[in-house]
């Protein structure tokens, strides 16, 4: 006889026993984000294009267009089963990136970077592509940030180089689609 395990009540058993599960992220309409996993979020980021590119660098602070982290420092919720809509602060969470306002809004036909960032497991990251009915999770090989903080620009990974945008963005997307 077999006996099947819900996922969730594995991610439970896991986090009960203090095994770490990594963060995971699927994305779909809104864009909403739904993570799973035993950490706990202590900040969710949003990175769009740089002025005259089509894709965002990762962690460039002057990319950041949305950002939430829990009011209470780094006792954020636990991200099993946890979704996340852009621009919609969830409870225990405070918005601040835009500082003042609401998110603004992410065009179509350009390539978005997020980052969850949770404390007891590995955080969750990824490109989409807003395409004009939804999100569409992608893959960007070779794409680095020259930087963790200051002054980051986009470069091949593992060189100094500037990293090169694909010139049909539309075909990159088809060829790197994820799932």
């Amino acid at each position: 006889m077999r006996v099947l395990i819900p996922v969730a009540a594995i991610s439970l058993l896991l986090t009960i026993n203090g095994c770490e599960v990594s963060t995971s992220a699927r994305i779909h309409n809104g864009p909403t984000y739904s993570l799973d996993g035993s950490g706990r979020l202590v900040s969710f980021n949003v990175y769009g294009p740089q002025l005259g590119h089509k894709i965002a660098t990762p962690n460039d602070a002057k990319s950041l267009m949305w950002s939430i982290n829990p009011v209470t420092g780094f006792q954020g919720a636990l991200v099993t089963r946890m979704e996340v809509k852009y621009g919609n602060v969830p409870k225990g969470y405070v918005q601040t990136v835009p500082t003042g306002g609401d998110a603004p809004v992410l065009s179509s036909g350009l390539v978005y970077y997020f980052f969850a960032e949770t404390t007891g497991a590995s955080g969750a990251e990824g490109f989409f592509y807003m395409d004009k009915t939804s999100p569409v999770l992608i893959n960007v090989p070779d794409l680095c940030e020259s930087a963790f903080v200051g002054d980051v620009k986009p470069v091949k990974c593992g060189t100094k180089e500037p990293y090169t945008e694909p010139k049909d963005l539309e075909q990159f997307v088809k060829e790197h689609r994820v799932g």
